[in-house]
């Protein structure tokens, strides 16, 4: 029997039922990639099931997503398979602070696990492979922030099995070092010979194939790639190829950790950042938080040994960052009664890590961020924020985590420069913080201007 959730208000257009609910919870976030054609047909099936239970508008058509592989000479990828061993450790550079315009050098840093980067690093998503790279880049350490975190899939690096194409890889890792940006690469999205529906491998075969192209990917960057994240908000079914299934992903951090480790000792390893979404369906998508605990009670808790660091993603949807529900709710209309509306939604992610004796370990945020007004559905709460309360939210968001929050990790805001490669109604074009021509918005400003420590 299918559940129907409670209604959850929307600014500009307040929806009820499921599809409501997936809309305004799950593919807010989870349609920041755009490709996500299984989630809509699973929501499709779901509003006919769930006619009962009120419906809304209808969902947003997916839009482009990652770019196709690029057409380049393959190599062989390396034969050796990785171990399930932990490797022993080895030195590498430390995430640094950095002053505005000036990254400042790296430091060496121990490597024994858990690894720890710097209390709130300063990052942003960024968009590199067909972007001015050097122009972006400048950018960012023009704010004074370090690090970058771009998307790979892993169909466009390894279109044939056992050949890979390293084009991308190549042009984004020098420019990365041309301007000493430290990397988060996260690798998604399988090519079809290894999971048809580009989600994550069901069978051991095709997560074993995964592990080995990171394993080749951490032994020709060793040193470029500052760390892994390991898949993309794997509670989406859209991400996982159908279905969501926490142990599925447990195996494949299994896997993923040991290749990445053994190659480049250095390197940090996260578990891949979930979305809140509110909802509880496999077909669709699992609450973050429930699906957090689901890899904790997988095999009695052997999760913990197989990454660094804990990946999560946030949205303030209209509520500035100090607010959240139900002792402080945000200044509405809409979005104010459900947690995973909230930047502080990250609050319950650390419970949960805490509670399962995980504490030791960081949190880094590897997309959060405010949406200006936004021609996308689903989004329509953008209106409500002004590009100044971008600004404003952005920069407290930052100053509490590091006034209150001891755990955090590197901040990775969303975004920079997507508005320069998307078109205007694209969703991902009013976060970013430069307009289409590279000029700074005012969140860029404030960005700047902000002390860094």
């Amino acid at each position: 029997m299918v559940e129907c959730p409670a209604p959850a208000p929307a600014g500009g257009a307040r929806r009820q039922g499921v599809e409501g609910a997936l809309h305004e919870r799950a593919l807010i976030r989870g349609h920041r990639r755009s490709r996500r054609i299984g989630i809509v047909v699973a929501l499709l099936a779901l509003l006919v099931a769930l006619a009962s239970c009120g419906g809304g508008q209808q969902a947003a058509s997916p839009t482009v997503g990652l770019p196709p592989p690029a057409t380049a000479a393959n190599q062989p990828a390396p034969t050796a398979a990785p171990t399930a061993a932990n490797p022993a450790p080895a030195a590498t550079p430390a995430a640094a602070s950095a002053t505005a315009g000036q990254p400042a050098a790296a430091s060496p840093q121990s490597t024994a696990f858990p690894m720890q980067g710097p209390h709130v690093g300063y990052g942003m998503n960024v968009w590199l492979p067909t972007a001015d790279q050097d122009r972006t880049l400048d950018l960012l350490t023009g704010a004074g922030f370090t690090w970058a975190r771009q998307w790979i899939s892993w169909e466009s690096v390894e279109p044939t099995p056992g050949a890979y194409n390293w084009t991308d890889l190549d042009a984004i890792t020098t420019a990365a070092q041309r301007h000493n940006v430290k990397l988060l690469v996260v690798f998604l999205r399988s090519p079809a010979w290894a999971e048809p529906n580009h989600g994550i491998p069901p069978d051991a075969k095709g997560k074993q194939a995964y592990a080995a192209m990171l394993a080749a990917v951490a032994q020709r960057y060793k040193g470029k790639i500052a760390a892994y994240e390991i898949w993309n908000e794997q509670n989406l079914a859209g991400e996982t190829g159908g279905k969501v299934n926490a142990g599925e992903y447990v195996e494949l951090l299994k896997l993923a950790f040991p290749a990445v480790k053994k190659n480049d000792p250095g390197a940090f390893v996260l578990y891949g950042g979930l979305t809140p979404t509110g909802v509880n369906d496999p077909s669709v998508a699992v609450d973050d938080t429930i699906y957090l605990q689901q890899t904790y009670d997988y095999q009695n808790g052997e999760v913990k040994q197989y990454f660094d660091a804990l990946g999560a993603h946030v949205s303030g949807t209209l509520n500035p960052p100090d607010t959240l529900w139900p002792d402080k709710p945000g200044p509405g209309p809409g979005w104010q009664n459900d947690r995973s509306f909230y930047f502080r939604r990250v609050e319950d992610i650390r419970a949960v890590m805490e509670k399962n004796s995980d504490g030791a370990k960081q949190i880094w945020l590897t997309e959060f961020g405010w949406t200006t007004k936004n021609q996308a559905k689903g989004y329509e709460y953008g209106q409500y924020v002004t590009e100044d309360d971008q600004a404003k939210y952005l920069v407290g968001a930052y100053q509490l985590a590091e006034q209150q929050y001891p755990w955090m990790g590197v901040m990775f805001l969303w975004n920079l420069n997507f508005s320069t490669v998307s078109q205007p109604d694209d969703e991902k074009t009013p976060w970013s913080i430069v307009y289409a021509d590279y000029s700074p918005r005012p969140a860029y400003i404030a960005l700047k201007n902000m002390p860094k420590k």
